[in-house]
């Protein structure tokens, strides 16, 4: 039998992010560490994240790339928390509208969660594909039209809730797949590929969960940290629960959707 040379298993995201933050963020955080590691390959350095935020989400989802990344929030005090968690080479105050790059110059663009929040849209998505060389990616997760309807509030209560929940959230992009791919291709960016992440059960787990973790947003406002003492955390009693969202393939429909983006030009080499 030959050898084949074969790619390292991933880190067990689940568990770090349950080391760090509340259930409803671990929930969606970890599936989505995991779905970036899977195109970790394709990740070509330097990388640009658009909407960093206090830089907890690439501290764990990027391991073999921390200090290749320039990361971009338009809030301070994110982008100096995100400078001391060590994940950025650079990190910068800067709105997506307004990205101070030159053309053309990261072959990839990342940004997790951020798009369903930007206004304006689509100066931003402008901006990702000018910094962006000829033929490089742009690799999103972003929320889904199904989002509000799936939730398990709007089931009790009705779409008034769905609404409400999207309002709270500062949802102001939630748009089907089709919705998502226009928008893509009027800046230039040619989907590649997508597919929804987080099944509509599961969705229902993190609306519950946002109630059981609502103390943890004072933790996080006081302290500076979402967990008061990681390792007394309850959080691993929900573990066993998680573990089967986080390894689930992908759901036929969904809240979230994750998308491979190619800006069109000449392939920008490996």
């Amino acid at each position: 039998m030959s050898l084949q040379t074969l790619k390292a298993p991933p880190p067990d995201f689940l568990r770090h992010h349950l080391r760090t933050l509340p259930i409803h963020r671990t929930l969606v955080r970890s599936v989505e560490a995991r779905l970036f590691w899977e195109l970790d390959e394709e990740l070509v350095e330097p990388i640009l994240d658009v909407g960093c935020g206090d830089g907890t989400f690439a501290q764990i989802a990027f391991p073999t790339h921390h200090g290749q990344i320039v990361g971009i929030d338009p809030r301070p005090a994110d982008v100096r928390e995100a400078h001391e968690r060590g994940a950025y080479g650079v990190v910068l105050v800067a709105d997506g509208a307004y990205i101070p790059c030159r053309d053309a110059s990261f072959p990839t663009v990342i940004s997790n969660c951020v798009l369903e929040h930007v206004e304006p849209l689509d100066e931003t998505l402008r901006e990702v594909a000018r910094v962006l060389k000829p033929g490089g990616r742009f690799i999103t997760g972003v929320v889904s039209h199904r989002f509000a309807e799936l939730l398990l509030g709007t089931r009790l209560f009705g779409p008034r809730y769905g609404r409400w929940f999207n309002k709270i959230s500062v949802h102001h992009n939630t748009f089907s797949p089709e919705g998502w791919t226009s928008r893509f291709a009027a800046a230039g960016l040619e989907v590649e590929s997508w597919h929804y992440y987080v099944s509509p059960g599961a969705v229902k787990l993190f609306d519950l969960s946002h109630y059981y973790g609502a103390p943890s947003l004072l933790t996080r406002k006081l302290l500076g940290r979402w967990l008061l003492v990681p390792a007394l955390s309850p959080n691993r009693l929900w573990e066993p629960a998680l573990r089967k969202i986080y390894l689930a393939p992908s759901p036929s429909e969904g809240p979230y959707i994750f998308f491979k983006c190619r800006k069109l030009g000449q392939s920008v080499p490996g």
